[in-house]
């Protein structure tokens, strides 16, 4: 009995996953459009009569021939009530989100019928057909007073609670484990009712019938917390009067329904009762919600003061039945909606009705006097596009807002400098209205995907766009959004399962690029194009890979670091032959440790991978973003791909999209990981991380297979990061089928262009250094080169591309020089990354360069043939007393240094200036310098401490200004606007070979108005010995100059000097020297001085000179 049980519920779960994957499946979404004809949308926000006047459509719906008008809704005719008196009036339902059942699993897991993931408006659409449209049919049946009127109706209360979410993330009771998908009856909910807080809900049975039927009451309750428990459910009078009708099981954050009859002593005489709710579980945690309760009941038929009412008729075998309504009158309405299409209208006599009832069937009355006009706003003209599966293997989907950029990348992709694709731009409203009867939801990326896809499985889908799924942040009807599935956000889910692609497989390589603005787009386009044609002209940054690893305890850093390093063999030994550096958390805690990657990512790296805990805005080792300006990232056309493993580093889905946010811990701060892909001109080019949890296990099985893909595979290495993403998570599921491999393939977000080429090093690149890559040297170690016999030649080649295996490399070396030329050329089997090779030749000082050349006949196909030639001058005066010699001995290792004064002066931590002051900038160096701007950067940081950011200040706007006041010399000076309050400056530069300065300038001030800053004087030392330090801060006096004057003790003037005071200087500092000047005491006196000689402040005192 036990198997026939078990096997009957395998085919039920069966049958309902077949039932899901065929609503992707041919007959399509679209298949009601009739393309080529006009079509109104229309939208629906409430249930009942709808009118729009035939003035108020769209001059494109032609309505001469009104009995041609056809109403459609999901796909289906709708019978119009009437096209009479130059208006159209129909039956219309709001959106009661019945698609959302195709992302739940299993479908019947969608528990509330009363609750829309997405969408509260209703859809319908309008068009001029060819033949007469469906209209509504008209019962006008004399009443039979012979026919008894029907006691009761069924009468439906529905208290619906949408306060929460039963699988919210807005606190840190939430379920231990989060699919995609959605499951456990997810609806919105009442607020968490806590262990020991009882939830009391109140009824009333309004115009209660005794009929002998019992009234039934149903809820949807939540389990709120990681327990199990027992959910009592209590009926009664009131609190002293309750019954427990219900001891519920529930586990976790599931769903469960509690059904049951009331009893007679249930409710008072009144009708009314109370509804109690508690939970018994003993955890200190413990919590539970309702998302619903109704109570079904006899009522009796009458209108009240109500406008519009609903009559639920219960199934009869009668063909007749006649209704009473006390209130009903000429002015309502009355109309059979059971089949809500297909509604049919009622002629009432006074307030009696005859309806005509179908056998065993229930049936659903409405009488209403009131008809709500559809506003301007909620009618829309459509020209439906037929979409064509061949017509495109690269498809956008996109929104109206960004269609510039989107049409610009889909410029680039269809170039042969982008691949030559055909792409195909698609509107995600239009998908909606195609796709998903014009209601919002991921589901009509789903339908449309399916679609598209069957022809061919060879495209990409890339979305442009951002979505917002996490439930608490989530906007109804998806305004300026492009959706993804569920929350942890899957795009993946948008296409699984479609196409013949295996159930949790994506039938298709798929990434997002989250952008708010087309400027976004640009700026990401540029970086693409960057990338693909190689705009750095370097190759050898591509085979350095960066690791980083963290952890909070020592065991933790070790296992993390390890996984890491079993990886290093792929990148070293694999295809690329490149090289890793990793970085590793050297503190076990709980905080973040900052690293310092600043170095390599300027320089150069294909592939960051860090593997530690995370969130949406910082990481562990914490990399910081990539325009945070104390970092210093300028990577231009070096931009790696980067992986991370940490929780919810990938997750662009909590709306969380603002770049410069007031200060860095803001609620909608962008993500960390959507900033590296979106910072124009520095960060990276595609990021691949998990949207929520990640789990160390299944993580480092995704890289080790991505690695393997990716870095060591010769068949799939040379494909687009999409397919190799797409060809990993196939590879995952087919291995596993555990719940926590399966989350982890559909929570691993690729951003960015799916299309984009890994690592595109398919050739090797030969090279040469031009300052290190020829070195002269003596024939004997420690041997001036003018003293040896002979001399050699140390060449030092690199492979920036791929290593062949065996391949030979032909290298010719040529010495020239007054006596002639010396040329030999060896053979040199081929090297994954860097070989010496060393040449002899007889001793000749008339010998003025030597030259080498990898592959002077050009028989091997490389990325890039301008690396392959190196030539060294020699000078014997210059090398004669050296063993070794090269062009690197003339490289420039030496970096500037910069001086900043604000108002003229160097500024002390915290000091107070006045406002708007001057901001100067000197930067010298050991070589030329020149006026580029790229060179000197200057950040203003508007608060104290961490709560806001640096802000650049461009030399756009014309303020910041450079020049030059020496061959070596660079000034800058920017006259800023400042208000009163607190800044940070910061200064990086560097000299035109790439070196930076040896430490960043950052100093803290303050911004004060002149009637707050102090007037006083500080003079040091005291007893003095050889000089004194005047330093007077002058209040914000508007001073022009100042006079100092020194007496000794007899009152013989020793000193009287005048100098002049810069403009808006808040603090003058200057030192007097003794001299000859007898030991004693001495008296002094300073004079601030204004406009014409005006004396604004004096002071004075005495200092000992021992």
């Amino acid at each position: 009995m036990k198997d026939v049980f078990k096997a009957a519920l395998l085919l039920i779960v069966l049958l309902g996953s077949l039932g899901v994957r065929a609503q992707w499946s041919a007959p399509y979404a679209n298949s009601w459009i009739k393309y080529g004809k006009p079509y109104v949308k229309i939208g629906v926000a409430k249930k009942g009569l709808h009118r729009i006047p035939f003035s108020a459509l769209p001059k494109n719906l032609p309505v001469g021939s009104p009995e041609k008008l056809q109403l459609w809704r999901r796909g289906r005719q709708v019978s119009i009530i009437s096209t009479d008196h130059q208006e159209i009036v129909f039956y219309g339902l709001p959106n009661d989100g019945a698609s959302d059942s195709l992302l739940y699993r299993p479908a019947t897991a969608r528990m509330n019928p009363y609750f829309s993931m997405y969408s509260d408006e209703g859809a319908y659409f309008l068009t001029a057909g060819d033949v007469a449209g469906s209209r509504a049919s008209m019962v006008n049946q004399p009443i039979d007073a012979q026919l008894p009127p029907l006691a009761s109706h069924n009468e439906h209360f529905i208290k619906l609670f949408q306060e929460d979410y039963s699988l919210s993330t807005k606190t840190p009771v939430r379920p231990h484990f989060f699919n995609s998908f959605f499951e456990l009856g997810a609806s919105r909910t009442s607020e968490p009712y806590k262990e020991g807080t009882d939830l009391i809900l109140d009824f009333k049975l309004e115009h209660y019938v005794e009929t002998g039927q019992k009234p039934t009451v149903k809820l949807l309750l939540h389990g709120r917390s990681n327990n199990s428990r027992k959910i009592q459910v209590y009926i009664g009078k009131n609190k002293g009067s309750l019954r427990l009708v219900k001891a519920l099981d529930n586990t976790d954050f599931a769903g469960v329904e509690c059904t049951f009859e009331m009893e007679v002593g249930d409710v008072d005489a009144e009708k009314s009762g109370i509804l109690l709710v508690k939970s018994v579980s003993g955890e200190r945690s413990e919590g539970f919600s309702v998302a619903y309760f109704s109570v079904r009941y006899p009522q009796s038929f009458q209108m009240g003061k109500l406008a519009m009412k609903e009559f639920a008729l219960g199934a009869t075998t009668e063909k007749w039945s006649r209704a009473s309504v006390e209130g009903l009158s000429s002015k309502f309405m009355t109309l059979d909606v059971s089949d809500a299409d297909n509604p049919i209208v009622l002629k009432a006599t006074g307030e009696s009705l005859m309806i005509p009832r179908k056998a065993n069937q229930k049936q659903l009355i409405l009488a209403t006097s009131e008809t709500t006009d559809v506003v301007p706003a909620k009618i829309s003209a459509i020209d439906f596009e037929p979409h064509d599966p061949k017509a495109g293997n690269y498809i956008i989907i996109t929104t109206d807002e960004l269609r510039d950029g989107a049409a610009a990348f889909a410029e680039y992709r269809s170039s042969p400098a982008g691949g030559s694709f055909k792409p195909l731009i698609v509107n995600i409203r239009d998908i909606y209205d195609q796709f998903n009867y014009g209601e919002p939801s991921p589901v009509g990326i789903k339908r449309f995907m399916s679609y598209m896809l069957s022809d061919s499985k060879d495209k990409y889908l890339f979305l442009i766009g951002k979505s917002i799924t996490q439930n608490e942040k989530m906007v109804r009807e998806l305004p300026g959004e492009v959706p993804t599935i569920g929350y942890p956000g899957s795009d993946i889910l948008l296409v699984e399962g479609i196409a013949g692609a295996p159930v949790n497989a994506p039938a298709i390589p798929v990434g997002r690029l989250s952008a708010n603005t087309n400027q976004q787009i640009m700026d990401y386009l540029e970086k693409v194009k960057a990338y693909e044609s190689n705009q750095s002209g370097e190759y050898a940054w591509r085979k350095k890979v960066l690791h980083l690893s963290g952890g909070k305890t020592t065991s933790e850093i070790l296992q993390l670091k390890n996984h890491l390093r079993g990886l290093e063999p792929y990148v070293m030994n694999g295809l690329l032959r490149g090289k890793v550096t990793h970085y590793v958390k050297q503190q076990p805690m709980e905080e973040t440790e900052s690293v310092n990657i600043t170095k390599e990512v300027n320089e150069g790296v294909g592939l960051i991978t860090l593997f530690g805990h995370g969130a949406a805005v910082i990481v562990d080792p914490n990399i910081g973003y990539a325009r945070e300006a104390a970092r210093g990232y300028n990577n231009v056309n070096k931009y790696p791909v980067m992986f991370f493993l940490g929780c919810g580093v990938g997750n662009v889905f909590g709306n969380r999209f603002n770049v410069n946010p007031p200060n860095p811990k803001s609620a909608d701060r962008i993500p960390l990981s959507l900033d590296w892909l979106l910072a124009p001109g520095r960060g990276a080019i595609a990021v691949v991380a998990g949207s929520y949890e990640s789990f160390a296990n299944t993580g480092i099985n995704h890289l080790e297979a991505l690695y393997q893909h990716a870095l060591a595979n010769p068949t799939s290495a040379d494909l687009s990061i999409g397919k190799i993403h797409w060809l990993v998570s196939n590879e995952i599921l087919e291995k596993f089928k555990d719940k926590h491999h399966i989350a982890h393939v559909h929570q691993s977000l690729l951003q960015g262009d799916p299309a984009l080429k890994l690592i595109t090093v398919d050739r090797p690149d030969y090279a040469i250094g031009s300052e290190e890559g020829i070195t002269l040297l003596s024939g004997a170690a420690d041997q001036p080169i003018g003293e040896a016999d002979s001399l050699r030649v140390s060449l030092a080649l690199s492979n920036f591309g791929r290593f062949v295996k065996e391949q030979q490399v032909q290298v010719k070396v040529t010495s020239a020089g007054k006596n002639g030329t010396q040329a030999k050329t060896m053979d040199v089997t081929a090297f994954p990354s860097e070989k010496v090779l060393k040449v002899a030749f007889r001793l000749d000082k008339e010998v003025q360069t030597i030259r080498a050349e990898i592959d002077p006949e050009r028989a091997i196909n490389e990325l890039s043939r301008n690396n392959n030639v190196a030539e060294l001058d020699i000078e014997w005066d210059l090398v004669k007393d050296k063993p070794a010699f090269s062009n690197a001995n003339n490289k420039d290792n030496i970096p500037p240094i910069i001086e900043v004064k604000v108002n003229g002066r160097r500024l002390k931590q915290g000091e107070p200036v006045l406002p708007e002051p001057e901001i100067s900038i000197a930067v010298s160096d050991n070589r030329l310098l020149y006026t580029d701007t790229t060179l000197v950067d200057l950040f203003i940081k508007r608060c104290a401490g961490d709560d806001c950011d640096f802000e650049r200040i461009t030399y756009a706007g014309g303020k910041l200004t450079m020049s030059e006041t020496g061959s070596k010399e660079l000034a800058l000076n920017y006259p800023s606007d400042l208000a009163p309050g607190e800044y940070e400056i910061m200064v990086n530069a560097k000299d035109p070979s790439g070196n930076a300065v040896v430490q960043q300038y950052r100093m803290p001030f303050k911004v004060e108005e002149p009637g707050k800053m102090q007037y006083e004087l500080v003079l040091s030392p005291n007893p003095a010995t050889s000089y004194l330090r005047f330093e007077v801060k002058t209040g914000g006096l508007p001073v022009k100059s100042l006079r100092y004057v020194i007496h000794d003790q007899r009152g013989n003037e020793i000193s009287d000097k005048t100098f002049t005071v810069p403009d808006n200087s808040s603090v003058l500092e200057w030192y007097w020297q003794r001299g000859a000047a007898a030991s004693g005491l001495y008296i002094y006196k300073i004079f601030l001085i204004g406009e014409e000689e005006k004396i604004l402040g004096t002071k004075s005192g005495v200092v000992s000179f021992p």
